[in-house]
């Protein structure tokens, strides 16, 4: 993983996180004392915040540092995808086992 992509996923995250919470860009930006347009480059991976407005955001999400990196597995995510898929079909004649896979899986996700 090379810097711009290390940008783009922690952008993602907050990104992610601020919507979740249901927080506006603008929001958040006043709350770390950047300007919006400073704070919409950091989402989208353009820039990264200076290390009081990264701690500043931390604060506004309420969330621990750790979450903002946890980035995804694309490799390991397909072969999940493949191998439910493969489940899927193996058992695709019965509906009861089909059912229970599809409560388990809303379940879980």
């Amino acid at each position: 993983m090379d810097g711009t992509e290390f940008k783009k996923y922690v952008g993602e995250n907050i990104a992610k996180i601020r919507k979740f919470r249901g927080y506006s860009q603008e929001y958040i930006s006043e709350i770390v004392d950047i300007s919006p347009n400073s704070y919409s480059r950091i989402e989208r991976g353009l820039n990264f915040p200076s290390a009081e407005s990264f701690a500043k955001i931390i604060s506004a999400l309420d969330i621990s540092p750790c979450e903002l990196f946890n980035f995804p597995n694309k490799e390991s995510d397909e072969k999940i995808r493949k191998e439910i898929y493969r489940k899927l079909k193996i058992i695709e004649k019965d509906r009861e086992k089909m059912i229970n896979i599809w409560l388990y899986i809303n379940s879980i996700v």
